[in-house]
């Protein structure tokens, strides 16, 4: 089907390639200001792509997706949150937080870092309002714009108030219930003050389905505005003021969790068999014991009868139990006998709802403790016909939205910016002051599955204020020496308040006893066991079971918490331009910046002690048989008999609710879960395990990026250039993803485990711009290569048996890219425009070290480095210096035809433009292991203009090609099981009267050398979180048609 797609495709360019033919036109002169200052295109020593607010009228673009799409250099990807927005520029990504492209409105950068969302915000609504024209500046220019243009910017520039009266209404209609409406007005109040004012009010359906609700997803609705006064009150003072107002309300993206199709093995090195530390149930350890019991049936549980010295037993249902030695409490009934049969009460998945355990597709990953196998995705994403969306319903949170789709994302504010220009005879000078009021929240599934035994609803809510001051000074004197001198000063204070939940209904939990043969180590003998008469928790299981009935509860009990960020940056910056001669010349740019970033956030410990611990605040987890253990606890003292005076202490989990917590005898009996886990406090038991303490973390730095140009007009039509430039963006601390183990999760009050350093990138580039054949052909291009130290990537990593997401270094990568664009007018009638991008990216020096299963299953080779950095602890070194970057494809294209002429003797005319889009494929992520493939895709537009009237009909996907263009990945909560497991070994030895001899008696002995996983001598306490890695595809919107009339008066 696609290649007669493609058939029908290259036939229509052939109709359009062969139409009459006649004089040539020439390509038209662009003026940009992509240097703060009007030059012609062609004489920019800049790579810049322009669209034209022509282009923009007739191709119906209206936001940053369709920008990206006419440059084969730019790539849109969407992250997890419905605002999580990620634009790639030559390979240059920024995954993570801070934006690598700058987004500027007439000169201001309105960039907005993420805080607890992957990618890069907006501080205005991104459906564009009222363009003039948009310069796409490729390259670094941070020593030109700022902080945020590490890889580039897009610039947008505003119409300003026109001279005689201008009025114009559209109205848009499309396939997925698409409706657009725009209005506006310009004209002149007074001599000296012109205004303009915009409008603009839109609605989607959507085209997908979130088969768990049965609702359309994708959609969504908004209002804008804009009012903009041109005053002029003299010749040589121009003062431009422009209000912004944005309420946009955007469903959540329609993306789709992508099943998994490949089995990955973890390196034997690493194998806990093999003196590492990755669960093993292959050998003769604790892992294997936790797995024999998991895979218990009916009537295979061995209740344990142990008698300790000098004496007491866990008896069976019915059987009295004294109390521990020196209390003087009285004689209490044994265990609940719901808990405590000696019958066959056991089956897989005690707490379990049925849910089949499937361990080769790893529908559920419950009954297995061994972590050496981990699922994954390889090759080429699914196309988007196959996949479906299965997003979790809110069934928590308050709103109208109660058992409906998440909300997705609103954002309303308000944005004004005062430009002020003055002749001063010699140069200008310039002020650029901006101000922005936003506030933003998100509600969404993060792991795009709906699951009865887990549901994650996360849900932000916060505001962002920005304040900006530019000066600038502009000489313009005849002779060879022109420069420019500015200072800026940016502020952002952002916060974000989360009440986010997790819930999950699902892991394994047990407790037992092993006895093994001394001299093979075999398994003689294993049973369950409690620990202490009071706590008694049933069988070793597998818990499924549907958390709906707890979510409420769950979000009544638990506490906000926020997350703070103040940003300050200043800068100085100079740019020098030295004409030598007619034909060539030098500029210098050169930018000082000192930043300083300031974070609040929320650090968890234990609601019990005080001690760090690894669960947020959003966590409830139940396991076992329907018991909560989602809280880590910390140090308890071990008092009680048969320790007492052996193991001062002990690390157990806490969680309120226990005996000891409910009665205040601390140091009585340990601190451990309890069936109901209800007090008089916590009646639900869904109350707080944890508490926030608010750390606050600082980092400051200070740089200078430089760069030289050369530039030398080789004829009046052809220049060519080189350029040097080293650009750096700054450290700073992970935000995202760290809510699984917090922002000090070792609690030192250094947040290491979560900082980042700076980034630097030197790109060295050589250039051309150059009008061929009497003006008729552009042809514009630069090879360019990018050399990297420290690039910041997002890595998976585990702390204190907690995997999240951070950011981290990469030591080296770099990229070698060629760009071409060009514009051709074939005839008066036809024009061929588009680009090619190639680009050649490695890392050359990327080695990270982890202790993930998942991550090091991924990757499949392991160099085991034992007390890494000190830390007593041994890690995989994980290299994957020669992978490639992610989201950077080898090729990338755009080719565009467009024709108009007259439309007979009715003085109307017509246009009919063919846009296409090639992408090679691109790997997700820098492991390189799942990608998404290659594709073509192509927009039509046909319209007619006569009169006052305009009207267009267009075709968005013309071949309806459901490749998946845009993918990521992250930790699959969902699919993740929490497990925790206590093993009390005993060897048991023979005695023979001579060797060889018949046995005569046995005896049993602790597990002293920790052979079988006691390392403590006779306990293991194994808690083991898996958490695997899932992948998520934005699926495609199917062919959309539609017509948008436009009526100017």
């Amino acid at each position: 089907m696609k290649s007669i797609n493609h058939l029908v495709v290259g036939i229509s360019l052939a109709i359009l390639v062969v139409a009459p033919i006649s004089m040539a036109q020439v390509i038209e002169e662009i003026t940009v200001t992509a240097r703060k200052k009007a030059e012609n295109l062609q004489d920019v020593p800049i790579s810049v792509n322009v669209i034209t607010s022509e282009m923009m009228d007739r191709r119906g673009i209206i936001d940053l997706r369709d920008v990206v799409k006419m440059d084969a250099s730019l790539i849109f990807d969407k992250g997890f949150a419905p605002d999580d927005i990620r634009v790639v520029v030559r390979g240059i990504d920024n995954g993570r937080g801070r934006p690598v492209v700058a987004t500027i409105i007439d000169g201001a950068d309105i960039s907005s870092e993420a805080l607890n969302t992957a990618g890069a915000s907006q501080l205005i609504s991104p459906r564009l309002i009222d363009i003039e024209r948009i310069e796409i500046v490729k390259g670094p220019q941070v020593a030109l714009y700022g902080r945020t243009a590490f890889a580039g910017a897009i610039s947008y520039v505003t119409k300003g108030a026109s001279e005689t009266s201008e009025n114009k209404a559209t109205l848009d209609v499309a396939g997925g219930g698409f409706r657009e409406s725009r209005f506006s007005f310009s004209g002149p109040v007074s001599d000296t003050l012109g205004i303009r004012f915009n409008a603009l009010g839109w609605s989607m359906d959507g085209f997908h389905e979130n088969t768990v609700s049965g609702e359309k997803i994708g959609g969504g609705e908004g209002q804008s505005a804009s009012i903009l006064f041109d005053w002029n009150p003299s010749e040589k003072l121009h003062i431009r003021t422009r209000i912004d107002h944005v309420d946009d309300e955007n469903e959540p993206p329609a993306q789709a969790f992508i099943p998994y199709n490949t089995l990955r093995k973890v390196p034997d090195v690493a194998s806990w068999c093999n003196g590492g530390w990755v669960h093993d149930a292959s050998c003769n350890g604790y892992a294997q014991a936790l797995e024999h019991v998991m895979a218990w049936g009916q009537q295979d549980a061995l209740y344990t009868d142990y008698t300790f010295s000098p004496g007491w037993k866990l008896g069976c249902g019915g059987v009295p139990l004294p109390w521990l030695p020196g209390y003087a409490g009285p004689v209490v009934a044994a265990i609940n006998p719901l808990w405590n049969s000696c019958g066959g009460v056991n089956t897989p998945g005690f707490a379990s709802s049925g849910t089949a355990i499937n361990l080769e597709s790893g529908t559920l990953y419950g009954g297995r403790f061994d972590d050496m196998e981990h699922w994954a995705l390889t090759g080429g994403v699914p196309g988007g016909d196959d996949l479906v969306i299965t997003q979790d319903i809110n069934v928590a949170h308050p709103g109208n939205n109660v058992g409906k789709d998440m909300f997705g994302s609103t954002k309303k504010g308000e944005r004004l910016q005062i430009n002020l220009e003055y002749d001063l005879g010699i140069g200008t000078f310039s002020s650029i002051t901006h101000m922005a009021d936003m506030d933003v929240a998100q509600q969404y599934d993060i792991d795009k599955q709906s699951l009865v035994y887990f549901n994650q609803e996360w849900n932000v809510f916060g505001g962002t204020k920005l304040y900006s001051q530019e000066f600038r000074l502009q000489t313009e004197n005849d002779g060879p020496l022109n420069m420019a001198i500015g200072a800026l000063y940016w502020h952002e204070d952002t916060i974000q308040t989360s009440n986010g939940l997790s819930v999950a209904g699902r892991g394994d939990r047990c407790k037992v006893i092993v006895t093994r043969d001394a001299d093979t180590g075999n398994i003689l003998e294993i049973s369950d066991f409690s620990h202490g008469p009071f706590t008694w928790e049933g069988p070793c299981g597998h818990t499924d079971v549907s958390i709906v009935e707890f979510q409420a509860a769950a979000l009544a009990n638990r506490p906000t918490n926020d997350t703070i960020r103040d940003t300050v940056s200043k800068s100085l910056y100079s740019v020098i331009d030295y004409e030598f001669n007619e034909r060539l010349t030098m500029t210098m740019e050169i930018r000082w910046v000192d930043e300083r970033e300031r974070l609040t956030a929320s650090a968890s410990q234990g609601l019990a002690d005080g001690m760090p611990t690894n669960t947020g605040a959003s966590s409830v987890a139940l396991c076992g048989s329907h018991i909560r253990c989602d809280a880590t606890g910390g140090f308890v003292p071990l008092e009680w008999y048969p320790y007492s005076g052996r193991y001062p202490m002990l690390s157990v989990p806490v969680v309120i609710g226990d005996y000891t917590l409910a009665t205040g005898q601390t140091g009585t009996m340990p601190n451990a879960w309890v069936v109901a886990n209800v007090t008089a406090a916590n009646p639900s038991g869904m109350g707080p395990t944890t508490r926030q303490e608010p750390l606050t973390f600082s980092v400051s730095d200070n740089y200078i990026t430089p760069k030289i140009v050369l530039r030398y007009a080789v004829t009046d039509d052809v220049m060519v250039y080189g350029s040097w430039t080293e650009s750096k963006k700054p450290g700073g601390f992970s935000t995202i993803g760290t809510g699984a183990f917090g922002f000090d999760p070792n609690g030192d009050g250094n947040p290491d485990e979560v900082q980042f350093k700076p980034e630097i990138m030197a790109v060295w580039e050589l250039g051309w711009k150059s009008m061929l054949l009497d003006g008729q052909l552009r042809v514009n291009g630069a090879v360019f290569f990018e050399d990297y130290t420290d690039k910041q990537t997002n890595v998976q990593k585990i702390i204190g048996n907690i995997l999240g997401s951070v950011t981290a270094n990469a030591d080296g990568g770099e990229a070698l890219g060629l760009e071409i664009d060009f514009a051709y007018a074939a005839t008066d009638q036809l024009t061929i425009s588009g680009g090619y991008t190639y680009l050649d990216t490695e890392y050359t020096d990327y080695v990270s070290y982890s202790r993930s299963a998942g991550e090091i299953a991924r990757d499949g080779t392991c160099v085991r480095v034992d007390d890494y950095l000190g830390s007593g602890d041994a890690y995989c070194m994980i290299d994957r210096s020669g992978n490639q970057f992610e989201r950077a494809p080898k090729n990338a294209a755009v080719i565009n035809l467009s024709y108009e002429d007259q439309l007979g003797d009715t003085g109307a005319t017509y246009f009919v433009d063919l846009n296409s889009r090639y992408q090679g494929k691109r790997w997700i992520d820098n492991s390189n292991d799942a990608y998404v493939r290659n594709y073509w895709r192509f927009d039509l537009n046909a319209g007619i203009t006569k009169g006052n009237w305009d009207a267009v009909f267009y075709v968005r996907n013309l071949m309806d090609d459901d490749t998946v263009v845009s993918a990521g990945t992250g930790p699959d909560i969902g699919n993740s099981d929490f497990r925790f497991g206590m093993v009390m070994t005993f060897v048991q030895h023979e005695v023979r009267p001579y060797p060889g001899g018949p046995v005569v008696a046995t005896y049993s002995m602790p597990d002293v050398t920790g052979q079988y996983g006691s390392g403590d001598g006779l306990v293991s306490i194994v808690p083991a979180p898996m958490i695997r890695n899932m992948w998520y595809a934005n699926i495609p919107d199917p062919r959309q048609i539609g017509m948008r009339v436009s009526y100017s008066f």
